[in-house]
């Protein structure tokens, strides 16, 4: 795609940019950018967006509330760039048994080594149709929020750890690729990191980064491993395509932390998407999504485990398997009770449990997609092959008799906070227990229990 020529109206210097996510047009005037919509152009399904190098540097000191505005046109994706409008080939979006959803995490992901090892899985399953999610490589995740937070502080040594996130990813690129593919990686890594440099000068001169531009950088980290994964398949001889899910899940913030998935528009989506994309073998990249505005999102901590269960859901897939580092689901923490076992089933209500009171299965919400349509999530160890994992499931089985008297296992919540509340004054006052709550928001923290009890001097008990 040819880059537009430079245009001048008066003292106003218009430079448009070729980019998939509403390219823009950057207005500089004295002291103030401002940055505009521009037309853009159909993008290919293999480019993520990039910012132009000629807008480097071209970023000056802004108030916070217009630096942040900037930042949201920056990052909002054209309605062309995710509802994929005018496919040449049409082909309907099969759902069913037929496919089957695999979700490898950051320590799957960790060396070239283990990313051979996640193509062979792939490989191995004799599933019809194959989705496979995927997170950014162990550490990344945690590199990338650090660049964002040394920005903002004005720290320099962000550049250092940019430069140390592409050398992890160059290293391994070298390692797991050759010829052509490799080239191709590199030249997109090379230009998303000249495109994160710039977007963290932007960060870095303003002081304050919004969330939109936080998660923006911050979800390059799937972007880079889903496309390694990609070409490694390929490698085989086997048809796959990548996917940002950018393009397709569809979220509605809904509180601090935390997001809701939309999903009939994430279904419509997914569909215009395969409709040219139509591989048997997609590799997704996890965590990331965009809001209804098609401003860039994430999923937030954990997502990655979300974003298969949604997927996994719009397919209506037979199974949801995440892949972790150990052989299953633990009736206790075995790094504080030696007896713990690994338990061969779990139903869906045992699972959101132990999750919710601290046990390290999977996030609480990662169970809520897949019980709609029955589908299990198996969880197994990517280092033991051989072991069956857990299957969390509607129903199962429960091979010690009556699944009602049968005790599954023990969850402990470290770090709480026991607070008690009481006083005479408090007798007859309305409002107290507002107010108490309100403080506890105010700080960020979870009420997960409390025990209230009338005596002639109230005490209130608190426990978050």
């Amino acid at each position: 795609m040819s880059v537009p020529p430079r245009q001048r109206h008066g003292s106003i210097l218009i430079l448009p940019l070729p980019l998939r996510f509403r390219p823009l047009a950057f207005v500089v005037m004295r002291s103030l950018t401002v940055a505009s919509r521009h037309p853009g152009a159909a993008f290919s399904t293999r480019r993520r967006p990039l910012l132009h190098p000629a807008a480097a540097g071209r970023t000056s000191r802004l108030p916070r509330t217009v630096h942040g505005d900037i930042l949201k046109n920056l990052l909002a994706p054209t309605a062309g760039a995710v509802s994929v409008e005018q496919a040449e080939a049409i082909a309907d979006l099969p759902k069913g048994d037929m496919w089957s959803v695999h979700k490898f995490g950051g320590t799957c992901m960790g060396t070239s080594e283990r990313i051979h090892n996640v193509a062979d899985i792939v490989l191995r399953d004799p599933s019809e149709r194959k989705l496979v999610v995927v997170s950014a490589m162990s550490k990344v995740t945690d590199m990338m929020y650090n660049l964002v937070n040394k920005a903002q502080s004005r720290d320099d040594s962000y550049i250092a750890v940019l430069d140390e996130v592409f050398d992890k990813h160059m290293t391994t690129a070298k390692d797991l690729l050759a010829g052509e593919d490799l080239a191709r990686f590199l030249s997109q890594l090379h230009a998303d990191i000249s495109n994160l440099k710039a977007m963290l000068r932007a960060i870095y001169i303003a002081g304050h980064a919004t969330e939109s531009f936080s998660d923006f950088v911050v979800g390059h980290g799937e972007l880079w491993s889903a496309q390694m994964l990609s070409y490694a398949i390929q490698k085989s001889g086997t048809p796959c395509s990548w996917m940002d899910t950018r393009e397709v899940l569809v979220v509605n913030p809904s509180g601090a932390n935390q997001v809701d998935p939309d999903y009939l528009e994430s279904e419509k989506r997914l569909e215009k998407w395969f409709s040219r994309c139509p591989a048997e073998t997609i590799i997704a990249t996890g965590f990331i999504a965009s809001t209804p505005e098609n401003i860039p999102t994430t999923l937030k901590r954990d997502g990655s485990d979300f974003s298969a269960a949604i997927i996994g859901s719009l397919v209506k897939a037979r199974q949801v398997t995440i892949w972790t580092d150990v052989d299953g689901v633990f009736s206790a923490d075995p790094r504080k009770v030696s007896e713990a076992v690994i338990l061969s089933t779990l139903s869906y209500q045992e699972a959101w449990e132990m999750s919710y009171f601290g046990a390290n299965v999977l996030h609480p919400r990662t169970i809520i997609p897949v019980m709609k349509y029955n589908i299990p999530i198996v969880i197994r160890n990517i280092f033991n092959t051989s072991a069956p994992g857990t299957m969390i499931c509607q129903q199962p089985a429960n091979e010690n008799g009556d699944l009602e008297a049968c005790v599954k296992a023990f969850a402990t919540i470290d770090k709480l906070a026991l607070v008690n509340v009481e006083g005479t004054g408090m007798a007859g006052v309305p409002g107290t227990a507002n107010a108490i709550f309100g403080a506890v928001k105010d700080v960020g923290a979870n009420v997960i229990m409390i025990s209230q009890v009338k005596t002639p001097t109230p005490p209130g008990q608190v426990t978050g």
